[in-house]
C-alpha cells in the first residue's frame, strides 16, 4: 500500500488559462480588498505609489521565477532553486521550512479578511468563521485542483468584476486630492511612509511565487508557468494601480486607514448602499478564492519537499482516487488554523511578507549563480543581461534586502524563531544530513 501511494503521480490537467487564473485568483484576492486601508494610513494619497514601488519590485524577482520554473518545473519550487544553484541541502530545507509557514500565515491572513467582511455583514464569530473557511477550503484542496481550478476562474473573474465597479464608481472625483500628499506631508517628506506601505502592501502581490508550485499539474510546464506568472503579474499590477488611485479620489485616505472593508466603504460613498453590498459579496469571493490557491500551494510545497527527502516520505503520499497529496493538505490546513488564532492581520501579513522576502532574495541569488554555473538555455530567459549575468536578480535581490529591513522587531524575533524550530527539526530528524551541510551549521 506505502509502495503504490508513493508511486502515483499528480494529474497534470492545468493549462494556461487555468494557470494565468490561478495567479490572478491569489494576487488580487487578499491585499486590495484588505490591506488598501492600512496601506492608505502609512502613505496617504500616494498609496498609488506604494503599489507602483511593490509592482516594480515585484517584477525583478517575478522574472527570476520565470526563469528558474522553466529551467526546473518542480512543486518544491524554491526548494529545487537554491539547492541547484547552492547545493546545500540543509539551507535548502530551511528556506523550505520558512516558506510552509508563510503559506500558512498567509492562509491565515487572508482566511481573518474573509472573516471581518462576512462578520460584518452576518455578526458571525470571526474566528470561528475562519476556521471553518479554512477546514471547508482544504477539502476541496483535496477534492482535486481541476475542480479548484475551474472553481479559482470563476472567483477571478468576479474579483476582477469589483475592481471594475470602484473604477467605474470613482470616475466623477478623480481629480480631486493631492495624489501627492501623505500623513507626513508632500513628496519627498513622506517617502518613509510610502515605503513602509509598499512594505506591507507588497502582501498584495505575493501569489505570482506560488504559480510555479503547480508545474508537475500543468501541461507544458516549462514555456506554460513563464508565461502564466507575467500574465498574472500584469493584469494585476494594472489594476491595482488604478483602484489605488481611485479608492483615495472617493473616500479620504484617514478614513481608509480605520475601515475593515476599505473597497467597500469606497463603493457605498460613491455608489449607494446596494453597490456597496455587491462589492461586499465580491470581496468575500475574493478572500475566498485567494485562500483556496494559497492552500494548494502550501501543500504543494510540502508535497515537492517530501517528494525530493527533504520531509518524510508520507508527505508525498496522494490519494488513490483524488490523486491529491491529502496528508500535506492537512498538515497546511491545521498549520494556518492555529495561526487564526493570534486574530491580528497585520502582524500577520508581516510575518508573511518577511519570509516570502527572505525566499525572494536567495531565489534571485540562485538565478545569478545557476547563469553562472550552466550555459544551458531554458525555454524562458530573463531579460536586461550583461553577458550571462542578470541585472534584474540583482535588482530583485537588493529590493529584497531593502524590504527585509522594513519590519518591527517583534517580527525578526518570531521569524528567528520560526528558522530556530526548522534547525532543530532538521537536526534531530534529519531528513537530508548525508552531505555536509550549509557552513556546518546543520552538522
Amino acid at each position: 500500500m506505502r509502495k503504490r501511494l508513493n508511486n502515483l503521480q499528480l494529474k497534470k490537467d492545468l493549462g494556461l488559462l487555468d494557470a494565468t487564473f490561478y495567479g490572478i485568483g491569489i494576487i488580487i484576492g487578499a491585499g486590495i480588498f484588505v490591506l488598501l486601508g492600512k496601506g492608505a494610513g502609512l502613505a496617504g494619497n500616494s498609496v498609488w505609489l506604494s503599489f507602483v514601488i511593490a509592482a516594480l519590485i515585484a517584477a525583478f524577482t517575478g522574472l527570476s521565477y520565470c526563469e528558474l520554473s522553466s529551467r526546473f518545473p518542480k512543486e518544491s519550487a524554491e526548494y529545487i532553486y537554491t539547492k541547484k544553484a547552492f547545493g546545500w541541502k540543509s539551507f535548502s530545507f530551511i528556506i523550505g521550512w520558512v516558506l510552509v509557514f508563510a503559506a500558512a500565515f498567509s492562509a491565515s491572513t487572508v482566511a481573518i479578511g474573509f472573516a471581518c467582511y462576512f462578520s460584518e455583514m452576518f455578526g458571525t464569530s470571526m474566528t470561528a468563521t475562519a476556521v471553518v473557511l479554512l477546514l471547508f477550503l482544504s477539502l476541496i484542496n483535496f477534492y482535486g485542483i481541476r475542480e479548484s481550478s475551474k472553481l479559482n476562474i470563476v472567483f477571478a473573474l468576479m474579483e476582477v468584476l469589483a475592481l471594475v465597479i470602484v473604477i467605474a464608481i470613482s470616475l466623477p472625483y478623480l481629480g480631486s486630492v493631492n495624489y501627492f500628499e501623505t500623513p507626513q506631508g508632500l513628496l519627498p517628506l513622506g517617502l518613509g511612509g510610502v515605503a513602509a506601505a509598499a512594505s506591507l502592501i507588497f502582501f498584495a502581490y505575493i501569489g505570482f511565487d506560488t504559480i510555479p508550485k503547480i508545474s508537475e499539474e500543468t501541461k507544458n510546464a516549462k514555456k506554460t508557468i513563464p508565461k502564466a506568472l507575467v500574465y498574472s503579474l500584469s493584469v494585476s499590477t494594472v489594476f491595482y494601480i488604478i483602484v489605488a488611485i481611485s479608492a483615495v479620489s472617493v473616500l479620504p485616505w484617514e478614513q481608509l486607514a480605520v475601515s475593515s472593508a476599505p473597497l467597500a466603504d469606497v463603493v457605498l460613498m460613491g455608489g449607494g448602499p446596494a453597490i456597496g453590498y455587491v462589492i461586499s459579496i465580491i470581496a468575500l469571493f475574493a478572500t475566498f478564492s485567494t485562500v483556496l490557491v494559497i492552500l494548494i500551494a502550501g501543500s504543494r510545497m510540502i508535497y515537492g519537499m517530501a517528494k525530493e527527502g527533504a520531509f518524510p516520505e508520507i508527505f508525498s503520499y496522494l490519494h488513490p482516487k483524488r490523486r491529491t497529496p491529502f496528508i500535506a493538505v492537512f498538515i497546511i490546513m491545521v498549520l494556518s488554523m492555529l495561526f487564526v488564532y493570534t486574530g491580528n492581520i497585520e502582524f500577520l501579513a508581516s510575518m508573511t511578507n518577511l519570509g516570502i522576502f527572505i525566499a525572494f532574495l536567495f531565489v534571485n541569488l540562485s538565478l545569478i549563480v545557476v547563469r553562472m554555473k550552466t550555459r544551458n538555455e531554458p525555454p524562458f530567459r530573463a531579460p536586461l543581461n550583461i553577458g550571462r549575468f542578470p541585472l534584474l536578480a540583482l535588482f530583485g535581490a537588493i529590493a529584497s534586502v531593502f524590504l527585509i529591513l522594513q519590519f518591527e522587531t517583534v517580527v525578526y524575533l518570531y521569524e528567528v524563531a520560526v528558522i530556530v524550530v526548522g534547525v532543530v527539526v532538521y537536526k534531530f530528524f534529519g531528513f537530508e544530513k548525508k552531505k555536509k551541510s550549509f557552513g556546518g551549521l546543520f552538522n
